[in-house]
């Protein structure tokens, strides 16, 4: 092997997080595995997944790898990640085969496969199946530690309805509004929503190329465009208004704008995540955007910004009165008191559990309506979201995307 090339193995694997300090020479490890360690597998119906095993070399002869579950890695995974994985239960999954070969003079193995019916999962959990290499027969090749084995994230993919908001309609939180509301001052913060753009407007110097997504104007609110000439698929926080809830005059403004464009027709998992001195926004679990707050303090989501006589609550899909829509879909939006992890939103994207705690709202648009043609607040605090006018429905919406 040439000299360059052993350097530049060396380099890598340096970089990817190992603990036992540098492990020089060729070796083998979990294809896909060099810097995450985690491998997903969105389970679909009746799915399948293929691991192999790579080389950092050309083998001079046949190798063979012996492959199994390794259950018992599952608690330490959990604790080093902070995520609350399972096991898959009994009978939702198959391994295909438990030995692969790298023939001679080739970098990749063939494969196992992995086999998993959604069916047998339950909605919203995570699942990892850890699987390791356990021997090599042939060849001189170590194995990377730190990629021995693939965290099999399985994943159950489901289909639900959406709300069409159409850029005339939205949703109304009415209880979140007035003195004992229950976001008037939260030190810390998660808010959550899952949209998909149908369309952006085409007049980005005007108030109609806003689309309001979720929040309070100019106190706490996520938009696409700002009305003075950004792009209209620009996402905006206008503004995070961190500061006293009592106290306007002490608050800290930090309107900031994410440097990227989004296109239509995908579905976007959107947080923002505020743990008493940073801000962050993720997208799909993660993170693209970073405020560091001057003072700290607390974010109001009651009202629109202090002293506004508009009756503008915190809203969904609007803003500055019924002005403003987001022309999209949307099917999740979640409002927490804790400040939520990367890997705590990435297992979340879906669903989540109603009773979680730090929960505050919970609404799940998936076309289940109260008599009053309200959407129900999952976690049973009766925040309950009031349509401006009849919603309609879009069918066979996946998730995840």
């Amino acid at each position: 092997m040439k000299k360059y090339i052993f350097y530049l193995f060396a380099l890598l694997f340096c970089t990817t997080g190992c603990n036992n300090g540098p492990d020089f020479g060729d070796a083998l490890y979990m294809t896909g595995t060099l810097t995450s360690s985690n491998i997903r597998f969105l389970v679909d119906g009746q799915s399948s997944i293929g691991l192999t095993v790579t080389s950092t070399a050309k083998t001079d002869s046949e190798v063979k790898i012996n492959l199994k579950a390794a259950p018992e890695l599952l608690e330490a995974f959990n604790a080093s990640t902070g995520r609350n994985s399972q096991l898959p239960p009994e009978g939702s999954y198959s391994i295909e085969g438990s030995k692969v070969l790298i023939g001679a003079g080739k970098y990749q193995s063939t494969q196992i496969k992995v086999n998993a019916e959604s069916d047998k999962l339950q909605e919203g959990v995570s699942y990892c199946l850890p699987i390791s290499i356990t021997s090599v027969e042939g060849g001189d090749l170590k194995v990377l530690e730190n990629s021995r084995t693939a965290y099999v994230i399985l994943t159950k993919v489901i289909t639900v309805k959406a709300a069409n908001l159409a850029r005339n309609n939205c949703f109304d939180i009415p209880l979140f509004g007035g003195e004992n509301s229950p976001v008037k001052a939260l030190q810390q913060m998660t808010l959550e929503m899952k949209v998909l753009p149908v369309s952006f407007p085409t007049t980005p110097s005007s108030a109609n190329g806003i689309s309001s997504l979720v929040g309070c104007e100019e106190n706490f609110l996520f938009r696409f465009g700002d009305g003075a000439g950004k792009p209209t698929n620009k996402l905006q926080l206008a503004k995070g208004s961190i500061g006293s809830a009592s106290h306007p005059d002490t608050k800290d403004h930090y309107e900031s704008w994410v440097e990227k464009e989004f296109d239509t027709g995908h579905w976007l998992h959107f947080a923002a995540v505020y743990d008493g001195l940073y801000l962050r926004v993720y997208l799909d679990g993660e993170q693209i955007h970073f405020v560091e707050t001057r003072n700290g303090g607390t974010i109001n989501l009651s009202m629109a910004y202090d002293g506004h006589t508009w009756n503008d609550t915190f809203a969904i899909g609007r803003s500055v009165g019924y002005q403003r829509f987001f022309n999209g879909y949307i099917s999740e939006c979640r409002v927490w008191n804790v400040a939520r992890t990367n890997t705590e939103l990435q297992d979340g994207i879906c669903y989540v559990d109603p009773t979680s705690t730090g929960l505050v709202a919970y609404w799940r648009f998936n076309g289940e309506t109260q008599d009053d043609g309200t959407v129900l607040d999952m976690t049973g605090h009766g925040y309950n979201a009031k349509p401006y006018r009849t919603i309609q429905w879009v069918d066979n919406q996946k998730c995840p995307f």
